[in-house]
């Protein structure tokens, strides 16, 4: 189910990239995390590497993520100032064509915001399949 997830993200970020590459670029692409089954017979100090580099590789992410939605809403405000001149003009496609705009941008920003999820999700799982072995209080606090 998750490359199936990760598939569909792809695709629409391809699908909406071009519309928008211009001016935000292209969508920072969330890490492969490691499955917590990668980390079945493996040392406890090699999962503990494993899971401090998902750890990073996220943090990283996420702060790409930062200017790129912020770029999504500085050109949605944009778009919605030309939206409102369009709509005060006879010219009702120019509305419609901003307005296709502005729901393209809300959907590859929220398509962000499942792919963010996503990762979270992948390296919780990842954290607490270490954190059934490690006793290292560093990484696995105490419960």
């Amino acid at each position: 189910m998750l490359k199936t997830y990760f598939f569909a993200a792809a695709i629409f970020a391809v699908a909406a990239g071009p519309a928008l590459a211009e001016e935000c670029g292209s969508p920072p692409i969330g890490p492969a995390i490691p499955a917590a089954s990668d980390l079945n017979g493996k040392a406890v100090e090699a999962g503990r590497a494993e899971v401090l580099a998902a750890y990073h590789q996220v943090k990283a992410y996420q702060a790409a993520l930062k200017p790129y939605r912020e770029c999504l809403v500085k050109q949605a405000a944009n778009d919605k100032a030309e939206f409102d001149a369009d709509v005060a003009k006879p010219d009702k496609d120019a509305a419609a064509k901003v307005q296709d705009r502005l729901n393209d941008r809300q959907k590859t920003y929220d398509g962000t915001v499942d792919a963010e999820t996503q990762v979270a999700t992948d390296f919780n799982n990842l954290h607490v399949a270490q954190c059934k072995v490690d006793t290292d209080t560093s990484i696995c606090p105490k419960k």
